[in-house]
């Protein structure tokens, strides 16, 4: 049976009740924070741009790290996109050298790839989160962390339990570390889902 980015199988999820589950989730969005934070200050220690928010689950599936038996009802991902523009940055490939080094510091195995005239080096940390680190010729230099799949019970109900207590407020730009306060269970549903 297929183990998830936590090493559980669907029968192991199947146990668990809609809060356990937003819990654990709430608990893997602060480890994602925690990754993203110390990639940002690898090469940067200010200012980033966000990219839309981040805090409720990504539909599972054919996600980014395949998971077999993964459907949009089963499985989700976490994932976080920031954007920073160095002065005078033009894209080239040897900007990645920070966060190549970053990775080597922890023993990440990583890989470099160009698509065009966009260079990008991947890392899995071996801890379930992946690291893409992107040089653009127009300047702007984006990090993306995501997580591999994780299975749930009902995906929809984990993200009407997150995005139903999420404000949807979240900063045009923040420090590495900097980022809103994830929603507890016994918070008030702010968001209902439409019927």
């Amino acid at each position: 049976m297929p183990v998830d980015a936590a090493g559980l199988t669907e029968d192991d999820v199947a146990e668990m009740s809609t809060q356990q589950e937003f819990d654990r989730y709430a608990e893997r969005y602060a480890q994602m924070q925690v990754v993203l934070a110390e990639a940002q200050r690898a090469v940067h220690v200010g200012e980033w741009s966000w990219i839309g928010g981040d805090r409720v689950p990504n539909i599972g599936g054919d996600g980014i790290v395949p998971l077999r038996g993964a459907g949009p009802r089963n499985s989700y991902f976490l994932r976080s996109d920031r954007l920073w523009s160095p002065a005078g940055a033009t894209g080239d490939p040897r900007d990645l050298q920070p966060m190549i080094d970053f990775f080597g510091q922890r023993d990440w195995s990583y890989r470099e790839r160009t698509r065009g005239r966009y260079h990008e080096v991947l890392a899995d940390t071996g801890t379930g989160w992946h690291v893409e680190y992107e040089v653009q010729p127009d300047g702007d230099y984006g990090l993306t962390v995501y997580s591999g799949q994780y299975w749930t019970n009902d995906g929809h109900a984990l993200t009407e339990a997150v995005g139903g207590r999420n404000d949807g407020e979240y900063p045009e730009e923040s420090l590495p570390g900097e980022y809103p306060p994830f929603p507890k269970w016994s918070d008030p549903i702010i968001s209902p889902p439409k019927t």
